[in-house]
């Protein structure tokens, strides 16, 4: 059973010659897996001998775990070379000044990044449920009392009722 067939003249069975036939076997042979076979061989097997159908397995492990040697190998072999970048490059002109910054204050620095700490949060300090009602009627002083109370030191009209609104007209 096969499925998406390739239909390009090189992949046509009778259309190969002898030494391709030939080059083909000894590829073949020189590409053989020797393991022995476990659970999965012959579904690998299926899907990769499909020219469009591709195999992954799983991402550590095969199914029913039949590669756990070879994983436990590969995850604990120590790291021969880090991933880490290694520059040991010197300076280009030693003559030049060191422009970095120098000796830093870890402490000021935070504290300049962060901001102050708010300890008066809305959640912990609701100031919302307090009442300011008897902060809403204060005494007032008298003076000031009798001027606001009094509506001709605000109403011009009241005022004087001759008062126009918007000024005199220039126009005689």
């Amino acid at each position: 059973m096969s499925f998406y067939e390739q239909t390009r003249i090189i992949n046509d069975n009778t259309d190969k010659s002898q030494e391709e036939l030939q080059n083909a076997q000894s590829s073949a042979y020189t590409l053989n897996n020797f393991r022995p076979n476990n659970k999965m061989s012959s579904a690998i097997e299926f899907a990769t001998s499909q020219p469009n159908v591709n195999f992954t397995g799983g991402h550590h492990t095969g199914f029913g775990g039949y590669n756990i040697d070879e994983n436990t190998q590969l995850m604990h072999t120590p790291v021969l070379r880090p991933k880490c970048k290694v520059s040991l490059n010197h300076r280009i002109f030693s003559t030049v000044p060191y422009l970095g910054r120098g000796v830093h204050d870890s402490e000021s620095e935070t504290y300049l990044r962060n901001g102050d700490i708010a300890n008066n949060k809305k959640s912990i300090y609701p100031s919302s449920e307090f009442s300011y009602a008897p902060y809403a009627l204060t005494p007032q002083i008298q003076s000031i009392r009798n001027t606001i109370t009094n509506p001709k030191n605000l109403i011009e009209t009241s005022a004087d009722k001759n008062w126009v609104r918007g000024g005199i007209s220039t126009r005689i």
